[in-house]
C-alpha cells in the first residue's frame, strides 16, 4: 500500500463518524481557526468595547453606556474636522499621487535614455521606510531650518518663513505631500507595466488608418488600462484612508486636530487619552468605511475577471 493510500485509509478511519456534509469543511478547519482568533475576534471585541466607557488605566471598571459613544462621534466637532481631515487626505493625496504616477509612468515607458536607472530611482520612496520618508519630509518642512520654506521665500511666494507643520491653517498639507511623493511611484510602476501590456500592433493599425495621438491615448491606451488603473486607484485608496505613521511622523496630528485623520485619532484616543470605548467606536466607524471600500474593489475584480 502507498503511502497516500495510507492516508486516505487513516483519515477515513478517524472522519467515519463525522457527517459526509460536515466532513468537506475539515481541511479548512485550521484556516478558519486563525481567521477566527486574529480577525473575527478582534472586530467582535472592539464593537463590544465601543457600547463601554472604558479607560487602559481601569479597564475592569468599565461601564456600559450604549450608543453614547456613537453620539459623541456624532456630535463632537472635533470629531467633525478629523473626518474632513480624512476626506481630504484621501481623496487629494490619491488623486494627485494617481495623475503624477501617471504622467511618470508614461515618461518611463517613452525608452528615453537610462529608464532603467530612472525607475530604479522612482522607487526609492516607495521602498524607502514610511518612518524614515516622514522624517525626511519633517525636516524639509521644518521653520527655520527647512528646504522648503527657504524655496518658496528664494523663489518670492512668501516673503518670511512659515511654521507649516504647527500652523492649524497649513498642518495638513506637508503630510499629504509626503504621502503622494510616496505614493505616486507605485502607480508609476503600475502604469508602467500597463503600457507595457499593450500590443504595439494596436497603435500600429492605428497610425495607418490616421490616429492622431490623441486618438489612440483615447481608445487604445486608456480602454487597454483602465481596469489596472481603476483597481490601483482603489487599492490607494484603501491604503490611504488606513495610513498613520506619516501624519503621527510629522505632526502627531496637531496642532489641536488640525492634522489629525480618523486612524491618528483612534490612537490618540487610545494610547494617549485611554479611551477605549470611544477608540473602539471610532475603530467600528472606520473598519466600515474600509469594508464598503474593499466591497467595492472585490466586486470590481470579479467584474474583470469576467471580461478577461
Amino acid at each position: 500500500m502507498s503511502y497516500a493510500d495510507q492516508a486516505q485509509s487513516s483519515y477515513r478511519n478517524v472522519t467515519r463518524y463525522i457527517p459526509e456534509n460536515l466532513r468537506v469543511y475539515l481541511p479548512i478547519l485550521p484556516v478558519m481557526a486563525l481567521v477566527g482568533l486574529f480577525i473575527l475576534y478582534p472586530i467582535a471585541q472592539a464593537i463590544y468595547s465601543s457600547f463601554f466607557t472604558k479607560s487602559l488605566l481601569a479597564p475592569s471598571e468599565a461601564e456600559f453606556v450604549g450608543m453614547a459613544n456613537y453620539v459623541e462621534i456624532w456630535t463632537d466637532p472635533d470629531i467633525h474636522q478629523v473626518l474632513w481631515n480624512t476626506f481630504v487626505w484621501v481623496t487629494v493625496g490619491s488623486l494627485a499621487a494617481i495623475v503624477l504616477g501617471f504622467l511618470m509612468g508614461w515618461l518611463l515607458d517613452e525608452k528615453l535614455p537610462y529608464t532603467s536607472v530612472a525607475s530604479a530611482i522612482v522607487l526609492i520612496p516607495w521602498v524607502l521606510p514610511r518612518v524614515v520618508g516622514a522624517s525626511i519630509w519633517q525636516f524639509m518642512f521644518g521653520g527655520s531650518q527647512g528646504i522648503v520654506n527657504e524655496l518658496l521665500v528664494q523663489m518670492g511666494v512668501i516673503d518670511e518663513y512659515i511654521v507649516m507643520l504647527g500652523a492649524t491653517e497649513y498642518s495638513l498639507w506637508p503630510p499629504i505631500v509626503g504621502m503622494i511623493w510616496r505614493l505616486a511611484p507605485l502607480f508609476a510602476l503600475l502604469t508602467l507595466t500597463s503600457l507595457q501590456g499593450i500590443d504595439e500592433h494596436l497603435y500600429e493599425a492605428a497610425r495607418m488608418d490616421g490616429a492622431t495621438p490623441w486618438e489612440q491615448f483615447r481608445y487604445i491606451t486608456i480602454p487597454m488600462m483602465k481596469y489596472n488603473l481603476a483597481i490601483g486607484f482603489l487599492l490607494m485608496l484603501i491604503y490611504n484612508i488606513r495610513n498613520f505613521s506619516m501624519v503621527w511622523v510629522m505632526t502627531k496630528g496637531g496642532p489641536g486636530v488640525s492634522s489629525s485623520t480618523l486612524p491618528v485619532m483612534i490612537y490618540r484616543a487610545a494610547f494617549i487619552d485611554f479611551e477605549v470605548g470611544f477608540a473602539s467606536a471610532l475603530s467600528v466607524l472606520l473598519f466600515v468605511v474600509l469594508l464598503v471600500f474593499s466591497y467595492y474593489y472585490v466586486k470590481f475584480y470579479d467584474k474583470v475577471r469576467g471580461d478577461i
